[in-house]
């Protein structure tokens, strides 16, 4: 049988296919697609006119994909942070409903945990602690775990699009700004420092969004084969520096740069600099895998204990 589990993200629609058989799941294709749901209205709680027009472009590529690879038994939709914080998500939904997807409307807590089984199945871990960071369009998840189970976690509503609609910055971004985005984040993710304290993990785990872009940029000529990937803090860094010293135009023909990110790529890398200077980890990895193949893992695994 086939599976589609669609991510309908702030900024992003991803879409997995995968092939399930008894003994395992095969992902058969990954598609991204723009739908920029959050902008306009993220900060206000509402999906605007605008938001419901650019999902349903969407979902028509969606249905392409799955016409292309012969047809799903099961759609499954995955709603997050732009959706679930608005006033008109029911009715939204319904985009992906009349399409035969079963849409849920996850809570942060819910969205973090998904996000920490993607993440298991895109790499061998071990006993060590490890920080899981997902940037998203509204909301960042931050998870403390190590590869048997969850000692934190934690979704904040600060993801790159909610806070670039609250405080547009300049074009490139200035010093004074780029405190108080830092100064931003140390306040409203507190309870994030006080984990890493705490636990005090030693890996970095960068998974979705914003990482995937940076592994773009530093690795344009992956193809992505790997799932996973180890990332040297030397090249995060400059690229960093090279991020918040460009303008638009400039970020806009960097190669490996995807144009869902151009406008949001600095606040992100803000965000993963603060982090890796905050808790100083003995080593940085990035993880293709995120919520869509968490949620992927659980369906295998539901479906494998029903045979029984």
């Amino acid at each position: 049988m086939r599976a589609a589990i669609l991510d309908m993200g702030t900024n992003v629609f991803s879409l997995l296919i995968a092939r399930i058989t008894k003994e395992e799941y095969e992902i058969l294709e990954v598609v991204k697609i723009p739908s920029k749901i959050g902008e306009g209205g993220i900060t206000k709680g509402i999906l605007t006119e605008e938001a419901f027009y650019s999902a349903g472009e969407a979902m028509k590529s969606v249905d392409d994909a799955i016409e292309r690879i012969g047809g799903v038994d099961y759609r499954i939709a995955i709603a997050t942070s732009a959706v679930r914080g608005a006033s008109n998500s029911a009715e939204f939904v319904k985009i992906a409903e009349e399409r035969g997807f079963s849409v849920e409307i996850i809570s942060g807590e819910r969205e973090a945990e998904l996000i920490y089984k993607g993440v298991r199945e895109s790499m061998i871990l071990y006993n060590e602690l490890f920080l899981i960071m997902d940037i998203g369009g509204g909301s960042n998840e931050f998870i403390i775990a190590d590869k048997s189970r969850i000692y934190w976690k934690e979704s904040f509503d600060m993801g790159v699009v909610r806070v670039r609609e609250s405080s547009p910055h300049s074009e490139p971004i200035t010093s004074i700004e780029i405190k108080t985005l830092e100064n931003y984040f140390r306040k409203g993710m507190e309870s994030l420092w006080e984990a890493v304290k705490k636990y005090r993990p030693t890996l970095l785990i960068g998974c979705s969004g914003s990482f995937d872009t940076l592994r773009e940029l530093l690795y344009p000529e992956d193809d992505f084969a790997v799932p996973s990937l180890t990332m040297e803090r030397d090249k995060m860094y400059s690229l960093h520096k090279r991020l918040i010293l460009s303008n638009r135009e400039e970020r806009s023909v960097m190669k490996g740069m995807s144009p869902i990110r151009v406008d949001y790529i600095v606040i992100g890398s803000i965000l993963v600099n603060l982090v890796i200077s905050t808790i100083n980890p003995l080593e940085i990895c990035q993880s293709s895998y995120s919520l869509k193949e968490g949620c992927m893992a659980e369906l295998f695994e539901t479906l494998a204990t029903n045979r029984q």
